[in-house]
């Protein structure tokens, strides 16, 4: 055996095996096993034998030397010469085993996949043709277009050599997980139909015309300038007999005057939609029947909260509900469309919703995609190390049936399952689930633009920690949410800092801007953000019941209505809640509400620390320099100066004293939210 790795050479292992033959003068070099691997690569090349012939003179010309010692001498020489050569032959075949160098692999609408799509003139025509191709190192460059279509990777990249998806230098590229609807025929009087051969599903179709979402036909009929405004029907459901606190029932029923005077069985088959009793998060269900009294009897979803008493709704689904211009119901493979005011919907650009997905991971890693927008379909970031970057998307989750407490992927705009993860400088906006659940570790969120998220009203917000650890939440702005703004539900030292987090409660309520119920924080950090403006009043951080082990520190909160500035609702241990900024709600701890009935692994009684908290009342700008421009910094003189006490390894004193709230005079000021570059586009709706 002998190996031609030489230190110089060492991008290729070579070992091959010298093997004499009979033939006088020719020496066959056989690489082990017949192939070689480059060193670092996992592509393995098949090599044959390599035959070496050597300079040995022939016997008849070797003149007065001995047969035996001539013999000798050959096959000394013989093996010389073939170390020589297999060298020699080494250093080629590290030279021809050397990883392909990284491709570029085009796609365009006028493509064909036919083509080998490594020219910008002769492109692949779909994602998957792409997709199929790329290896760890190579690009995917998309020209100019809108994309019907799903971005499916099939391979992984490596450390180092991730697969890149983006645009062609200076494209402006779409991947739209709708479809346009033609060959419009006009029915009666303002509206149009048109066939659709797909649907998503009750309460999960949706409808675009010109890039905006056309909302569903109400009953009672209702203009609606967006998603989230609530119905106007004032409806009620029985609550059962029970002692205490009623919250849910199991009635299957709804009871509106708005509903009366119709005859039998007028709404059946149409889908309830509401806010009912405590409202902590919509209800919704499929009519079986109803009566002229105005009494529906509904089909409940199991382990689904039904709640008790009285609140607002709507019903969708019948095409007699189709009045108000620019709205739509789907019945029968048919698409109906009442004409929005001044517009004709035909020939104009109708699509329908039809894929879930506009990216899918597919459980690949190190994959980045930037620089694409993304419409009517959500991101399955499912895989380890991947980015997502500099992307815009909208209406990119939909659902209005509610079908259970928590959302289901493919309903939120960005779902993370995996490690090492992120998301960067994205414009998020519009969904009816989260902007982005998370449920993996030592993921980044950061410096994104994520809001008008969770319109249907439930368990969703704009970003939730659904499960994992050690991920950081940092320098985004969210805001407008149905419920919650952020969601924290299995932590563990995971990171919220220098976020902008504004609107919750657009439609549901008890709720905070941040909220955890029963969660074990393990030391998760809440700190540096501007948390601000609960809709219906509640707190700003709300730690609900049986939660634990939260810092919650150097945070301005402001407008939270009646509520605490930060909630700990008992049975709660370990928080440590410290210099903190609080105006316009109350001080920390107030309307504390304490179950009766602990989780099996909840802490016992009220235990918490408050230390350095500024609490101003309605009166912020009494010591701060000017909280309307958000210039949070104590005046000189403030009493809050030096008024403070050392909270190790939080609040470490500066220039010998320690400040009470957020921003300790004399250090440098800190803003929350993303830059300025990612810019907050309300626009859709």
């Amino acid at each position: 055996m002998w190996c031609g790795a030489p230190h110089r050479f060492s991008p290729a292992a070579f070992c091959g095996r010298v093997v004499k033959t009979a033939t006088v003068g020719q020496v066959i070099i056989r690489p082990v096993c017949g192939f070689l691997r480059a060193a670092g690569s996992q592509s393995y090349f098949e090599v044959p034998p390599i035959i070496v012939h050597t300079c040995i003179p022939p016997a008849d010309s070797a003149r007065g030397v001995s047969q035996a010692r001539l013999t000798n001498m050959r096959r000394r020489r013989s093996f010389r010469q073939a170390a020589t050569a297999l060298l020699l032959a080494g250093t080629a075949l590290t030279l021809l085993v050397q990883p392909l160098a990284a491709k570029i692999i085009y796609v365009g609408k006028g493509g064909s996949d036919s083509n080998a799509g490594t020219s910008m003139n002769a492109p692949v025509r779909t994602f998957a043709a792409a997709a199929a191709q790329l290896r760890a190192g190579d690009t995917c460059r998309i020209l100019a277009g809108v994309y019907h279509q799903t971005f499916r990777m099939e391979h992984s990249g490596s450390p180092g050599k991730p697969i890149v998806i983006e645009p062609a230098v200076g494209a402006l590229v779409v991947i739209d997980g709708a479809d346009a609807l033609k060959h419009w025929r006009r029915e009666k009087a303002g509206q149009w139909s048109a066939a659709m051969p797909w649907t998503l599903g009750p309460g999960a179709n949706q409808v675009f015309l010109n890039g905006r979402m056309l909302l569903e036909a109400r009953f009672p009929s209702q203009a609606v300038a967006n998603a989230f405004v609530r119905g106007r029907a004032m409806v009620s459901v029985p609550m059962q007999p029970h002692k205490g606190r009623v919250v849910t029932s199991t009635i299957p029923e709804v009871i509106s005057r708005d509903f009366s005077g119709q005859s039998l069985n007028f709404f059946k088959g149409a889908i309830f939609f509401g806010q009912v009793g405590l409202a902590w998060s919509s209800q919704s269900a499929v009519v079986e029947a109803s009566s002229p009294n105005g009494t529906l009897h509904v089909k409940l979803m199991p382990k689904v909260w039904w709640f008790a008493g009285r609140g607002v709704g709507y019903l969708t689904g019948l095409r007699r509900f189709l009045k108000q211009p620019g709205q739509w119901v789907y019945k029968n493979n048919r698409l109906y469309v009442q004409e929005p005011r001044a517009q004709t919907v035909a020939p104009k650009a109708v699509e329908a919703r039809r894929r879930l997905w506009c990216i899918d991971f597919n459980r690949q890693s190190w994959v980045v995609v930037r620089r694409v927008k993304l419409f009517a379909g959500s991101v399955n970031m499912q895989g380890d190390n991947c980015t997502l970057s500099s992307c815009r998307g909208r209406y990119m989750g939909h659902y209005t049936l509610v079908t259970g407490n928590f959302v289901t992927p493919h309903q939120n705009a960005v779902v993370i399952t995996g490690d090492h993860n992120t998301v960067s400088r994205c414009n998020l906006q519009w969904s009816a689930g989260c902007g982005i659940a998370l449920q993996g570790r030592l993921n980044v969120v950061q410096d994104n633009v994520i809001g008008n998220m969770d319109y249907a009203g439930t368990y969703a917000c704009a970003i939730a920690i659904i499960k994992g650890g050690r991920n950081k939440i940092m320098h985004n702005t969210l805001f407008n949410c149905g419920r919650d703004v952020v969601q924290l539900r299995r932590c563990d030292h995971d990171i919220l800092e220098y976020n902008d987090i504004s609107n919750s409660g657009l439609l549901c309520k008890d709720l905070g801007l941040i909220y955890a119920y029963g969660t074990d924080g393990h030391l998760t950090r809440i700190a540096y953000n501007w948390i601000h403006d609960n809709r219906v009043g509640g707190p700003g951080v709300y730690l609900d019941n049986g939660c634990r082990n939260f810092i919650v520190d150097h945070n301005v909160i402001w407008n939270c209505g009646h509520d605490a500035g930060v909630r700990t609702n008992g049975p709660c241990a370990g928080h440590i809640i410290v210099n903190n900024t609080l105006f316009n709600c109350l001080p920390v701890g107030a309307r504390m509400f304490y179950h009766y009935n602990p989780g099996r692994h909840w802490p016992r009684g009220v235990k918490y620390v408050s230390e350095n908290n500024l609490y101003l009342g309605d009166q912020p700008d009494a010591q701060l320099v000017n909280a309307q421009r958000r210039d949070f910094a104590l005046k000189s003189g403030s009493k809050a100066i030096g008024a403070g006490r050392p909270v190790k390894g939080l609040t470490e004193p500066h220039d010998g004293r320690v400040d009470l709230g957020a921003y300790q005079s004399g250090m440098a000021m800190w803003r929350a939210g993303a830059p300025a570059a990612v810019s907050r586009n309300n626009s859709g709706g």
